[in-house]
């Protein structure tokens, strides 16, 4: 099991505390000084959202590679640095007056590269911290703490907006960034040395690659994660937009609202491992999120006055299921990858799940420039229910216990 009271991975909670609320506000107080502060269109909106998650799709399958090739715990804390350095002179653009939407863009595209590598490193480092029986309650503890921190970023960001505006708030966050980079360093378990895999970077990449596509559980969870994701990031990118120009709401509550997805996460972190042990882990995976897909149908709903209770119990059904899915997922892609590769495997599921992303974020941003963002909705909420069913296809219901599956030859 996963001791929680070992020093080193008492920092390493920490750090995510720290980490995940930044990032957690950020996600709200981002869109939100574009929509406030610079007035932005609903399409600039969903542009500066999609930034974020482009670093995934463009660096995504290299920066495993360059990942291995360093002590993960050092790769966070640099990932930690950029984030500090990225977010603390917004103010100063503001008072300059040369904040705008392409510079929000480009701020969003260096906070998800730091993500991208730091969350590469962070799931290459967890298996030196704890054994291999260790790893699902390790990572539900840590999503427990990412969800809990999530639950108030969004609240604490909005609020922030409100009170201390856009550019001071981002600003804040970039403070909790260098706040984790130190507790990062203060951990004494020793680092994982780098190494330099043999061949060129695209052979390494493709070796990478090629184990997620010939493996048989690991494809088809990256391509089920992929679809799933590019129809959360779509619904993801107008949930701003949704609850300050439909709902009405300010942007206070705004953050509060979204923050509801958080609380589902918690729920599902809690339960994971007890859902899994009583149902096995590939029903559990090919049942998560089709049982929860119908919740999506509320979306469209959302409105002014009592609807827009309607929004919390939609993210909220989808949040537990989709933390359970991922819990899963990630524990067995650690347990079951060499230790070479798996800062490689990673990277691909990060392009396959987060590359989506932007997809999702522009798309939904134009069907909503063109047809209103109830429309866009109600095609999203569809699309789920299509996509959500595809693990069962690929046969994982068969298999009670994913994480017990040999490496293929």
């Amino acid at each position: 099991m996963a001791d929680t009271r070992a020093p080193g991975f008492r920092l390493f909670l920490g750090s995510h505390v720290l980490n995940e609320t930044g990032a957690a506000a950020v996600a709200v107080v981002l869109p939100l000084t574009a929509a406030l502060v610079l007035a932005a269109s609903t399409w600039e909106i969903a542009l500066v959202q999609a930034a974020y998650h482009t670093a995934y799709l463009v660096f995504g399958l290299p920066a495993g590679a360059f990942v291995a090739r360093w002590p993960p715990r050092r790769v966070m804390i640099a990932a930690d640095g950029v984030r500090c350095a990225a977010l603390l002179p917004l103010p100063i653009a503001f008072a300059a007056g040369l904040l705008s939407v392409p510079l929000l863009c480009v701020i969003a595209l260096l906070l998800g590269s730091a993500q991208l590598v730091g969350d590469i490193a962070d799931h290459t480092y967890l298996p030196a911290l704890v054994d291999p029986g260790g790893l699902v309650p390790a990572n539900s503890t840590l999503q427990a703490v990412r969800s809990g921190a999530e639950l108030g970023g969004p609240g604490l960001g909005g609020l922030s907006a409100q009170w201390l505006g856009g550019p001071a708030a981002l600003a804040a966050a970039g403070a909790a960034s260098a706040l984790s980079a130190l507790s990062l360093w203060r951990i004494r378990t020793p680092d994982r040395p780098g190494h330099r895999p043999e061949g060129s970077l695209a052979h390494q990449v493709a070796e990478g690659v090629r184990f997620v596509v010939r493996h048989p559980t690991l494809g088809p969870l990256a391509l089920s994660a992929s679809l799933n994701n590019l129809v959360f990031s779509a619904v993801l990118a107008l949930d701003v937009v949704l609850l300050t120009r439909v709902a009405g709401l300010p942007a206070g509550w705004t953050g509060v609202l979204l923050a509801s997805g958080a609380l589902g996460a918690l729920l599902g972190a809690s339960c994971a491992t007890r859902v899994s042990s009583a149902l096995g882990t590939g029903r559990t995976l090919v049942l998560a999120i089709p049982l929860s897909a119908p919740a999506l149908l509320l979306l469209p709903l959302v409105g002014e006055g009592w609807r827009v209770l309607l929004f919390p119990c939609a993210h909220i059904s989808i949040s537990v299921a989709v933390t359970v899915f991922n819990i899963l997922q990630v524990s067995h892609r650690q347990r079951i990858c060499p230790p070479e590769l798996l800062s490689r495997v990673t990277s691909v599921f990060r392009f396959a799940v987060w590359g989506a992303a932007p997809l999702g974020a522009v798309l939904s941003g134009a069907l909503a420039q063109a047809w209103g963002v109830r429309p866009t909705l109600w095609v999203f909420a569809v699309a789920l229910l299509v996509v959500a069913p595809m693990p069962a296809f690929f046969g994982l219901h068969r298999s009670c216990e994913l994480s017990g599956d040999p490496l293929p030859d």
